[in-house]
């Protein structure tokens, strides 16, 4: 009895450990030592395709845990299996490495918040996201290997041997696997939270982010990624702390009730985030439909046009001109061409929109409106879309986030992500829109092919009048 009671303090000492906070830290120091370590506009990275991988390394592995363990409740995935990017390549040496930093550090609290900010600054020139990617992927990496040797382990003498040097018992019969099955129960389950907090994180990332003024939840749900990331790293450290137990030939079991209860409340948090800024980004976008829609049945002013389609409540930024800025007063009484796309242009587009403002001339000027589909915006879109303003004479908006008036850019516009123009006259009227490929010259645009019969038609009066001997007798 007495021995039970000891290793029940062992199982919650353990605990604690994993789940606790260092003497001296709250919140607050914990997100200074994290941002300390973080490095901004870091090198891209793709997590999803490694999310991906890791999936499937969890859901083919769960048949084989119930096999040995019936009553361990393993993970069911009904999803079929999905692809990484072909453009894929696995960071294998960085997860051997972080995967190391987990296996040989104790369970102690401060080795615990040790261990998560190694790998906070292993991985600092990754994304939030990126990092508990990783960590978990470095995890799945053993998860994965232990349960294809458990699988073939009982028939392969290679199985056994790499076993046996990688530390991991030879279990008699399923015996040894079946007195943990509680142990594996919470394993199991508590992967399946960290799978569900990552994605919410993915969903998250991904919302059309139309700025602190449109959309204000989305920013304080991004700005908590940071601790949700801490977490979920040590998170992993607990399920990897736990598998080590269960896996050696010493009953050392980690509780991580306290670990799943943690992470159950982020992944509230995340989805109640989550369709707050849902809610906010489609009461914004519906606000910008319906502005522009009222302002096109008046008389507005271009300003007035362009802050409802790209800035919604946001502050209306100037138009960049090459290396300057100018105010939208450039663009009053000249018609407007507003060039819509992606910052991917093709050379043939860049030539069609040379040979455009060519032949526009003084008459009107080319607006580039920059549509950015992500919500991660960084430096590196902005200089794209100023470097190839600069091979042509344009303007650009000054706005390198999603626009609120993408909806009505879509649908009255028909935008599918292909270069569009869309020609507003001098009175702030839409006259036309075409797609960019069909552009031949200025004459592919109705307004101005009539303007240019009609001037026609003025000149030839004009000459047979001065042909014909017309007599105007003066008024008395």
């Amino acid at each position: 009895m007495a021995s039970m009671e000891a290793l029940g303090s062992k199982q919650q000492a353990v605990e604690s450990e994993i789940m606790g906070v260092p003497n001296g830290y709250n919140e607050e120091e914990i997100l200074k030592q994290i941002d300390a370590i973080h490095v901004t506009g870091g090198e891209e990275f793709d997590a999803e395709s490694l999310f991906i991988l890791v999936e499937n390394i969890v859901k083919h592995a769960a048949p084989i845990v119930g096999s040995f363990v019936p009553g361990a409740q393993a993970l069911l995935f009904n999803m079929e299996d999905m692809a990484p990017s072909v453009c894929f390549n696995s960071p294998f040496c960085t997860l051997k490495q972080i995967s190391c930093k987990m296996a040989c550090k104790g369970p102690g609290v401060v080795n615990a918040h040790e261990t998560t900010l190694a790998i906070l600054g292993m991985l600092s020139s990754y994304s939030w996201n990126a990092r508990a990617v990783m960590t978990l992927a470095a995890f799945a990496l053993d998860y994965g290997e232990f349960w294809l040797l458990m699988q073939i382990g009982a028939s392969d003498q290679l199985a056994k041997s790499m076993a046996i040097l990688k530390g991991l018992p030879v279990f008699a019969g399923n015996s040894g696997l079946q007195k943990r099955q509680q142990a594996l129960a919470e394993l199991n389950n508590l992967i399946k939270v960290t799978l569900e907090v990552i994605k919410c994180i993915f969903e998250l990332e991904k919302l059309p982010n139309y700025g602190r003024e449109n959309v204000p939840a989305l920013l304080k749900a991004l700005n908590h990624i940071r601790l949700d990331t801490y977490w979920l790293i040590r998170t992993v450290i607990g399920c990897s702390a736990q598998m080590t137990g269960i896996t050696s030939d010493e009953d050392q079991e980690v509780d991580l009730s306290s670990l799943t209860y943690n992470l159950y409340h982020i992944l509230n948090n995340l989805k109640m985030q989550l369709n707050v800024c849902k809610q906010q980004i489609e009461e914004t976008e519906t606000e910008a439909y319906q502005m522009l829609m009222n302002l096109f049945q008046i008389r507005p002013k271009i300003m007035e046009v362009f802050k409802a389609l790209c800035y919604g409540k946001s502050n209306v930024q100037q138009l960049i001109d090459g290396s300057n800025e100018v105010y939208f007063d450039a663009l009053k009484h000249k018609y407007v061409l507003l060039f819509i796309s992606g910052p991917d242009i093709s050379d043939n587009d860049v030539s069609t929109l040379k040979l455009l403002r060519k032949e526009l001339g003084n008459r009107g000027k080319v607006v580039w409106v920059p549509i950015v589909v992500q919500s991660k915006t960084t430096i590196n879109i902005e200089r794209k879309f100023r470097s190839l303003g600069t091979e042509v004479p344009l303007y650009i908006v000054q706005q390198f986030l999603p626009i609120p008036g993408i909806k009505f850019i879509r649908d009255e516009w028909h935008f599918t992500n292909k270069p569009i123009i869309v020609v507003i006259n001098p009175k702030v009227r839409v006259e036309h829109n075409i797609l960019l490929e069909q552009i031949r010259g200025i004459n592919s645009f109705p307004c101005f092919r009539k303007r240019r019969i009609d001037l026609l038609v003025c000149g030839l009066c004009s000459c047979m009048c001065q042909c014909c001997l017309c007599v105007h007798i003066p008024k008395k």
